[in-house]
């Protein structure tokens, strides 16, 4: 459990009345609808399905788009990024940290790791009416400073590695179509 919080899609930070002022939490900008995603894996120097990766990925994202930020609504939690002068170009990014000793992680010496997600990419339309988009998401997996995680990598006779390396990244290649109109205002 602990191990696939690492690798929800771009998890956790929550949104907070500083960023989207008197708006719904969830709702915030103008919506530009709901996306279905295809993820294909480029790079992966964690290992061969490492933190339970797939080579193919799907999931459904809803986006909005206010001046200079476009929001990136998982279901989850809606994420801010920064939307480019041209109005197409994005970043998203968040991070997370982990503690592998919890839950039903191996026991061991603390160790907590840091992912750090960047999403970039370019929206097909720079209007309201956005039919796609294209993106990199990249992950980057790193123990915390004083974390020792040494049996992540190495395993044991009783529990596998979950990496092969650490610290470590995987990216994808995403294509998003949109699945539905933006809600109703």
């Amino acid at each position: 459990m602990v191990l696939l919080a690492l690798l929800s899609a771009l998890p956790g930070v929550s949104a907070c009345a500083e960023l989207v002022g008197d708006q719904d939490a969830h709702a915030p900008g103008t919506a530009l609808g709901t996306f279905h995603v295809v993820g294909e894996q480029r790079r992966n120097s964690c290992g061969a399905g490492a933190l339970g990766a797939t080579r193919s990925w799907e999931f459904d994202v809803a986006l909005a788009r206010d001046e200079g930020a476009l929001f990136w609504n998982n279901g989850g939690s809606v994420i801010e990024g920064v939307i480019e002068d041209d109005q197409v170009s994005f970043v998203i990014e968040s991070r997370v940290v982990v503690d592998m000793r919890a839950g039903d992680a191996p026991p061991g010496p603390p160790c907590s790791v840091e992912r750090r997600d960047q999403a970039r990419g370019e929206l097909d339309g720079a209007g309201e009416d956005v039919a796609a988009f294209e993106a990199t998401l990249s992950y980057d997996f790193a123990p915390t400073a004083g974390s020792h995680c040494e049996d992540l990598v190495v395993g044991d006779l009783s529990v596998a590695p979950v990496f092969d390396a650490l610290p470590c990244w995987m990216d994808y290649d995403l294509t998003g179509t949109r699945s539905g109109p933006p809600p109703p205002e």
